[in-house]
């Protein structure tokens, strides 16, 4: 979870980019919106694709919303939590997480919306695979990078 303005403008977008194998044609879920940083950002990478995104803070969602209206972002939907909105027949390519406790439940709801070989990154100040391993048998984690001095990204794959 980040926890501050300050936080998420330390947070270098480009070294998450550059560090999680994301492509232009892929949906995207996105848990913990961060004040529209994420979605937005994944939302202009995967122009061909789509950024499912869920917030369970009303502040975040209002703010997330007001941005993507004012940017007009059309492949982004963002979605409260709970309560959240299941994902139906859509196949997602990639997970990215910034906030594993309040959202690890949430992991689960993804299981039969999985693609072969679909990566997953958890933005956290700690490794959370024990507890991953727990949810997904198949799990290889493939990176860890610091993405400032408190925060590391960790990158997983999941093979079906």
């Amino acid at each position: 979870m980040i926890e501050s303005n300050e936080s998420i403008n330390s947070i270098d977008t480009h070294k998450i980019l550059a560090t999680i194998p994301i492509m232009p044609y892929q949906n995207i879920a996105c848990l913990g919106a961060e004040e529209g940083l994420f979605p937005i950002l994944f939302g202009k990478f995967v122009f061909d694709g789509k950024v499912i995104a869920y917030e369970s803070d009303k502040k975040q969602i209002n703010i997330t919303k007001n941005l993507l209206k004012k940017i007009n972002l059309g492949n982004v939907e963002l979605n409260q939590m709970p309560g959240q909105k299941k994902l139906d027949n859509i196949l997602v390519d990639g997970i990215f997480i910034t906030k594993w406790d309040s959202y690890k439940k949430l992991i689960t709801e993804f299981e039969n919306n999985l693609n072969k070989n679909t990566w997953v990154s958890i933005l956290s100040e700690k490794d959370q695979s024990s507890e991953f391993i727990k949810i997904f048998k198949n799990l290889k984690k493939d990176s860890e990078i610091y993405i400032n001095q408190k925060y590391k990204l960790y990158n997983y794959r999941i093979n079906k």
